[in-house]
């Protein structure tokens, strides 16, 4: 009995400091509930098409969902504040040319639906380790990051992202890599 009590303590003792964890993201700031499923960079110009599928068990309002993408951890100049079709039709968007698809057709994106973002050509390439944020607009101010919090590379990505963000209101909502 005092051996599982020790062990027990032990393993305890280890989660507060850090040494192991049981996240189940694995570190990321969210967890992939949207993901790219497949990406063309084919053809002479590279042409960088993105799709995405959701994978969430709820319909989601595409009115509060934007998105943003790293190819090899860097922002692309690709900001979409919007995944509802028609909505993003007269914003500012650099670097996308338009997104289409049975996701963004409508005010939902429902599960199993896709996304196609068209980016500006040559944008990816083979090889290229994509990274997909999506944010959606929340006005809840009690938020505790779901990763390791004794992270010092977790944390300080933390605070870059919401501590000091350009984005208010908005809150990482999904986070996944896809590999070119």
């Amino acid at each position: 009995m005092l051996t599982i009590v020790v062990i027990m303590g032990s393993v305890l003792l280890f989660l507060v400091m850090g040494l192991f964890s049981l996240d189940l993201f694995h570190d990321s700031l969210a967890p992939p509930i949207i993901k790219i499923i497949g990406i063309n960079h084919n053809g002479a110009k590279f042409e960088s098409q993105v799709v995405i599928r959701s994978f969430s068990p709820d319909e989601l309002d595409n009115n509060l969902l934007m998105a943003r993408l790293k190819v090899n951890g860097d922002y692309l100049l690709a900001h979409i504040y919007t995944l509802h079709g028609y909505d993003f039709i007269p914003t500012r968007h650099f670097g996308v040319k338009n997104i289409g698809g049975s996701g963004c057709s409508g005010q939902f994106f429902s599960p199993g639906e896709t996304i196609v973002i068209d980016l500006k050509n040559g944008y990816i390439h083979p090889g290229d380790i994509i990274e997909l944020r999506i944010y959606q607009k929340s006005d809840s101010r009690n938020y505790l990051p779901p990763g390791n919090l004794l992270d010092e590379d977790y944390m300080e990505e933390y605070e870059a992202e919401y501590i000091f963000s350009q984005m208010k209101d908005y809150r990482i909502f999904s986070q996944a890599w896809y590999t070119a």
